[in-house]
C-alpha cells in the first residue's frame, strides 16, 4: 500500500504580508505627507484608512467596516472613531457623512477602534479610555440573553447559557499604533493597572512590538497564559502584559484573529426605527389630521 503523504501546515502570517506591506507603505507615505507638505491631518488620515482597509477587506462581505458617530435611540452621539464594525445584514448606516465618514446605529455595532501612527502622546490610552467610559455611559441599547441563539431570521431562547458573558452583546475596542518606539512602558503599566477595566481598550495592538493583553494573574505567575479577551468582566486577579509575537506579521495575524473571535460569538441586533422615529420626529396628536 502506498504511504500516504500528510498534508502541510500553511504558514498563515506570510498571507498577512501583503496586508502588512499595505500599512507600512502608508506609513512611509504618511511621513512624506508630514515632512514636505507640512499636513498632519492628512499623514494621519492615510495610516487610519490603510488600517481601516485592512478591516474593510478581510471582513467583507458580512461586516462593515467605517469611521464615524455611533448613534442610539435616543440620539445621543458618539465621538468619532477611526473602526467602526457593524453586521452588514441589519443596516447599521443612518447616515453618510460629506467626508466619507458615517453614522451608524448602536445596536450592529460589535467594537470601535482607534488608530494612530505613532505613541506620540502618554495622553492617547488615556483620552481614548474616557471615551470608552463616556460611550458605555451615555450609550443604551438592550442586552441580548446568554442563551439566545440567532437563526437566519430572527432565533430563539435556550434553556442553559451559550456563553459565559452575562449578555451575548458586550461591545470590543481597541488601539492600533503603527509605531510604539516613544512609548514608555512604566507609564503604560502605571495607567492600566490603576484603570477600571470596564474604561479600558480589550486590547492594545504595537504593531511593532507586540499586543498588550489582560491576562490571569495567577496563571501567568505558574507560566501560563489565559486572556481575558474582556478583562471588563474578570472577577479574579488579572494583569496586563506585552504579548511578544516576534514580528510584525505575526502581531497583525493575532490581532485580526482577536477580532474573529468577538465577531464569531457576539450577537448584535437590529435597530429598531419605530424608537428612532419617534425621537426623530417627536410625533404628537396634533401632526395628524382627518382627510
Amino acid at each position: 500500500m502506498d504511504e500516504i503523504t500528510p498534508f502541510k501546515k500553511i504558514p498563515l502570517h506570510k498571507y498577512f504580508q501583503h496586508d502588512l506591506e499595505k500599512i507600512k507603505m502608508a506609513y512611509r507615505l504618511s511621513d512624506s505627507i508630514r515632512t514636505d507638505l507640512k499636513n498632519l491631518r492628512a499623514a494621519g488620515d492615510e495610516i487610519e484608512l490603510s488600517v481601516k482597509n485592512f478591516y474593510k477587506e478581510k471582513l467583507f462581505p458580512k461586516y462593515h467596516v467605517c469611521d464615524g458617530h455611533i448613534v442610539d435611540s435616543s440620539l445621543k452621539v458618539s465621538p468619532q472613531f477611526d473602526i467602526i464594525i457593524c453586521e452588514n445584514s441589519k443596516n447599521p448606516v443612518l447616515f453618510n457623512l460629506a467626508d466619507k465618514s458615517e453614522i451608524v446605529f448602536y445596536e450592529t455595532v460589535y467594537c470601535f477602534g482607534e488608530v494612530k501612527k505613532s505613541f506620540y502622546d502618554k495622553n492617547i490610552i488615556k483620552n481614548f479610555s474616557q471615551n470608552i467610559e463616556r460611550s458605555k455611559a451615555e450609550l443604551k441599547r438592550e442586552r441580548i440573553a446568554r442563551n439566545f441563539i440567532e437563526t437566519s431570521t430572527s432565533g430563539f431562547h435556550v434553556e442553559e447559557p451559550v456563553t459565559n458573558l452575562p449578555y451575548r452583546n458586550p461591545i470590543l475596542s481597541f488601539l492600533f499604533f503603527v509605531n510604539s518606539s516613544a512609548a514608555s512602558f512604566d507609564d503604560l503599566n502605571r495607567f492600566l493597572s490603576t484603570s477600571d477595566n470596564r474604561n479600558l481598550p480589550n486590547f492594545i495592538v504595537l504593531l511593532d512590538a507586540g499586543i498588550i493583553v489582560n491576562v490571569n494573574e495567577n496563571d501567568f505567575t505558574n507560566n501560563k497564559i489565559t486572556i481575558n479577551l474582556y478583562p471588563e468582566f474578570e472577577d479574579k486577579p488579572n494583569i496586563w502584559v506585552l504579548m511578544d509575537l516576534q514580528g510584525e506579521n505575526n502581531v497583525l495575524t493575532y490581532q485580526y484573529m482577536l477580532i474573529l473571535e468577538h465577531l464569531n460569538n457576539v450577537v448584535v441586533s437590529p435597530p429598531d426605527l419605530r424608537e428612532y422615529t419617534k425621537n426623530i420626529f417627536d410625533f404628537s396628536i396634533s401632526n395628524f389630521h382627518k382627510i
